[in-house]
């Protein structure tokens, strides 16, 4: 009797899903399919459907996951995203090969994304500075240093403020002891151009002293996935026809 019960034990193994290895999916031909064909027809099948727009249909949040009729290619992008593989897509347009590689970055191990900046350089504007920072970082350095600027330009401009108004009282009391009109008017002249020119010049390089931010990320970004064409695309594949 006990024989009898490990025995059953035994034969009652878990039932294994196909498209947890690549090399058992049904579109390999090694088992069979798990999503089999539906034999109504679609004008029938829609009308048990209880959906009344888009909106109510389920949107899977992974991109892998979008694509239609590909199961056994998503096991294999999802393999070789952990393991850091390449892969070739080969296939029919309209097949959802750039969603596959897309989706690739959805599965990459994390890493230390950077932000990257551009500084000016004083000795040769030609060979500007360029320096990397963790993701994030990039835009409080640049905002720390629009504040800094900022304060540094209110500085100048109340200094520059506080002279002008020296030297218009200075101008003032000797226009006073004097009685000529026209040394005020001549003096308050270049007074005022001379403020404004001394404000302009002074306060004229801040903004090219603030790093410009060249590539920019967050810490909770995914890899950047970029869908480019190389300039010898028909050198993989040689001259046949092919979605590069």
């Amino acid at each position: 009797m006990a024989d009898e019960e490990i025995a059953g034990q035994v034969d009652e193994e878990p039932p294994i899903d196909p498209l947890e290895s690549w090399e058992d999916g049904a579109a390999f031909g090694a088992s069979e399919d798990k999503d089999p064909l539906c034999e109504k027809p679609v004008e029938d099948w829609i009308k048990d459907i209880d959906v009344f727009s888009t909106e109510e249909v389920p949107i899977p949040e992974k991109l892998v996951d979008q694509v239609i009729g590909q199961e056994a290619a998503s096991i294999v992008v999802r393999k070789a995203s952990e393991q850091r593989r390449h892969m070739i897509l080969v296939g029919e347009p309209g097949t959802g090969k750039s969603m596959l590689a897309r989706s690739m970055t959805e599965f990459l191990p994390k890493e230390q994304l950077e932000d990257i900046l551009v500084y000016r350089n004083m000795e040769d504007e030609n060979e500007p500075k360029v320096r990397t920072v963790p993701a994030g970082r990039g835009s409080r350095l640049i905002a720390e240093r629009r504040a800094h600027v900022r304060q540094q330009r209110e500085r100048t401009n109340r200094t520059l403020l506080f002279i002008a108004l020296v030297v218009g009282a200075a101008l003032l009391l000797a226009t006073i002891s004097t009685g000529e009109i026209l040394t005020f008017i001549f003096g308050s002249f270049i007074l005022v151009f001379g403020y404004f020119f001394l404000r302009t010049r002074l306060t004229a390089g801040d903004e090219s002293n603030i790093p410009k931010l060249l590539i920019k990320h967050e810490r909770s970004d995914d890899p950047p996935f970029i869908d480019a064409t190389g300039n010898l695309a028909g050198a993989l594949l040689g001259d046949v026809r092919h979605d590069p």
